[in-house]
């Protein structure tokens, strides 16, 4: 039989009451990212569960990405996780793993990189030479004054700047070549008004779906800026960043190239920005820009992301394996995130993808252009790669990974990793379907409930609140998408039953008590254990079914553990001011 699990506790009895005794929670948890793989990791975790079951403790939800391909890992890893299992039996104190990685998916992508979530190219241009059609480099968007050369004193033609004299400079001795750089200096004397914003940025028209790599060189010295947005694409409606790929700018460089990729997808023009946000101190320098087509670097191939050759009126299409040969990015995948797992998980980042090669009795001549529709991925700020929704395939991967984690922990209860997805809703849709993401995340999540009781009838199931929380990730949006999505997630909640116990970390938590389900605070996030602590259970003093609360950390610090289950013990009533709500930062992959 398996342990009980202390979710199903009476509701009166765990409630915050209006007095605003935390005590009485029945569950504590304690968050741990954990690497199976490495003996030291596991070690750690079981001294951290010996502690937090000293402290009152009642579970430990528990991350590996290395759970989404279990069948590849060695026996050391499932010696480990044995090893783990039966600490945690004998301290007392069960293990909830978490599967289903949505938003954060190397788990998934590593057993099959053209499962990786996919946006359309449309026709875009590729011209024939000596039986090979490459991207048009006339099809690229035109940078005005790329090198910053052309200026009158400070004031840069083709660009619009930011503090031109003042912060932004056109500096003609310190430069990558040409002559002159872009220099933004006295980050830490920038007006107030300014809140450490300081850019040139021009805007350019372009054909809507076509796919880009847009790079420059950059040299910084003692550069601090909470965002790295040294390098932003915007529509220039406003509606839609067309890039979240962090750049990489170090805080003291000297000149070094940096690039990222982007869609133009619904745009008609694009605001191309160089500069600092939210920055602090230091100078940087910024040279060279270029912006060229991205042909078929990172293209995706599958049932879902089909790849389609045409001639330039449109007229005729050509036929894969007749008129050219098979198509396929020999790099894809290769070029690896810098992580410890077992496999390693890709990064996505831009390379030279492969030409069309055509076949001896191709119908395609030399000196033709030709239009290819296809379908690439991106990868989100640092490390956020993600899967595919819409391919029935990754259902297949969901349901080797429960049967797995639950023959590995013949756990009490189950996480379900559903988190910030970011990219959703492009791809070809069975049966020609057109679900929006919230409708596909609905089907998503009622499927892979359906998978969890298939394997583990009894166990509890619990699931992050922020994709199915309209006054979170999953509210209505008035524009084209949320992030880089064909759509919103709302009406995701339509597939989330009433006994998925939510972890809440966004708000909304009143919307989810009036829809039945208990809750459990997510707190934390590497800040002041007390205040945190005290802001959250003042904000939820009056929602009834507060079942919990669990320390959350994606910085892997423990070191305020007890103080912040101290805190919770004691509390009695708001001590500080309410302060603004602070979004998490995006965790690891």
């Amino acid at each position: 039989m398996r342990k009980a699990f202390l979710l199903a506790a009476a509701v009166a009895a765990l409630a915050i009451c209006a007095s605003g005794r935390a005590a009485e929670f029945q569950e504590k948890w304690v968050y741990a990212d954990v690497n199976f793989n490495v003996d030291k990791d596991v070690d750690d975790f079981i001294d951290l569960m010996k502690r937090a079951k000293a402290l009152g403790c009642t579970a430990m939800q528990v991350k590996d990405p290395q759970f989404g391909f279990m069948g590849l890992c060695p026996p050391s890893y499932h010696a480990n996780i044995g090893r783990a299992v039966k600490a945690a039996a004998e301290i007392g104190i069960p293990i909830i793993p978490a599967v289903y990685p949505f938003g954060y998916s190397g788990g998934y992508i590593v057993q099959d990189p053209n499962l990786a979530a996919g946006i359309p190219v449309r026709d875009a241009p590729f011209v024939v030479k000596n039986g090979r059609a490459s991207p048009d480099p006339a099809s690229a968007p035109l940078v005005l004054n790329p090198g910053f050369d052309e200026a009158e004193g400070d004031t840069l033609a083709g660009w619009k700047q930011d503090f031109a004299g003042v912060h932004c400079f056109v500096d003609r001795e310190i430069k990558h070549s040409g002559a002159a750089s872009l220099k933004i200096a006295d980050l830490d004397k920038l007006p107030e008004e300014a809140r450490g914003s300081c850019r040139a940025s021009q805007v350019t028209p372009v054909k809507p779906f076509r796919y880009y790599r847009l790079s420059v060189w950059t040299k910084a010295d003692d550069v601090i800026a909470e965002r790295e947005d040294f390098l932003v694409i915007t529509s220039s409606d406003g509606k839609r960043r067309l890039c979240y790929t962090i750049l990489g700018v170090a805080r003291n460089e000297d000149w070094t190239r940096h690039e990222i990729t982007f869609n133009t997808l619904e745009a008609t023009s694009i605001d191309v920005s160089v500069g600092v946000s939210d920055a602090e101190q230091g100078t940087i320098w910024f040279d060279d820009v270029e912006l060229e087509p991205a042909g078929l670097s990172n293209v995706l191939r599958s049932d879902t992301k089909p790849f389609k050759v045409t001639s330039a009126d449109g007229s005729v299409t050509y036929v894969e394996g007749k008129d050219f040969e098979p198509v396929a990015d020999p790099n894809l995948a290769k070029d690896a995130l810098e992580l410890v797992y077992y496999l390693p998980f890709p990064s996505f980042i831009y390379h030279k993808g492969p030409d069309v090669e055509l076949t001896k009795d191709s119908r395609i001549k030399d000196g033709d252009t030709i239009l290819l529709s296809y379908f690439h991925t991106h990868r989100i700020y640092a490390d956020q790669i993600l899967v595919s929704m819409e391919d029935p395939k990754v259902f297949e991967l969901m349901d080797d990974q429960v049967k797995r984690v639950v023959e590995a922990f013949n756990p009490p209860g189950i996480f379900m990793n559903y988190d910030e997805i970011r990219i959703c809703g492009w791809e070809e849709q069975p049966g020609g379907t057109h679900y929006t993401p919230g409708q596909l995340l609905a089907q998503n999540i009622t499927r892979g409930i359906e998978i969890i009781r298939k394997y583990a009838p009894e166990a509890k199931i619990c699931t992050w609140s922020d994709m199915f929380n309209p006054n979170h990730n999953a509210g209505k949006i008035d524009g084209p998408g949320y992030y880089l999505c064909n759509g919103d997630w709302s009406g995701s909640w339509e597939g989330l039953p009433t006994d998925v116990v939510i972890m809440a970390w966004g708000g909304g938590m009143q919307w989810f008590a009036e829809r039945g389900h208990k809750q459990m605070i997510a707190g934390y996030y590497d800040s002041d254990p007390r205040r945190g602590v005290d802001r959250w259970l003042t904000r939820t003093q009056n929602v009834p079914n507060i079942i919990g609360i669990m320390y959350t950390t994606w910085q892997g610090n423990y070191s305020d553990l007890d103080e912040f289950f101290k805190a919770v013990d004691e509390w009695s009533g708001p001590v500080f001011p309410m302060e603004p709500r602070r979004r998490r930062p995006a965790p690891q992959p």
